[in-house]
């Protein structure tokens, strides 16, 4: 395949991320207060008073995945490189972890995983092993947001079903 026909590639398969990214967002932010009962606050929004509330934790997550898709878009190694080690860094946070769970720690580390590739893509010369990587961590993220949302959540009855629906 030649340069020219890599990079079409590369922008229709990043604008895809961003926007499946941005919707998995949009869902979740929807979800989450549609999840708490008036009056009280879901220990997964807001477990102690001096940390951000989790969209905040979460804006700050897309904010990191911005860059790095910006990075892919301008071939910038570097940019991609610190934007994937913030993701990282706060893949560490005790704000990460809303779960205990085996299989949450399970996603949490693929995640971690998919994140030290793009780090490491991100350093070498091929801007298409980089933009690999990221599909592969924006994978992880739907994968355990899908998790949290259809097994954790609703081990938790914090989601209203109708009854319709049961």
């Amino acid at each position: 395949m030649s340069v020219r026909t890599e990079k079409p590639i590369v922008v229709a398969v990043g604008l895809l991320v961003a926007l499946a990214c941005g919707l998995f967002w949009g869902i979740q932010q929807e979800q989450q207060a549609n999840a708490a009962p008036q009056g009280k606050k879901s220990e997964a929004v807001d477990k102690e008073d001096d940390k951000p509330v989790l969209a905040d934790f979460m804006r700050q997550k897309m904010d990191a995945s911005h860059d790095i898709m910006e990075g892919l878009l301008m071939e910038d190694g570097k940019s991609i490189a610190k934007a994937a080690k913030k993701l990282k860094e706060m893949s560490d946070t005790e704000r990460w972890r809303v779960s205990n769970d085996i299989m949450y720690r399970n996603h949490s580390e693929d995640f971690r995983r998919s994140v030290d590739k793009l780090i490491a893509a991100s350093k070498g010369s091929s801007i298409d092993r980089a933009a690999l990587s990221w599909f592969d961590v924006t994978l992880s993220c739907i994968d355990c947001h899908r998790y949290v949302r259809t097994v954790l959540i609703a081990d938790n009855d914090t989601v209203q079903i109708p009854p319709n629906k049961r």
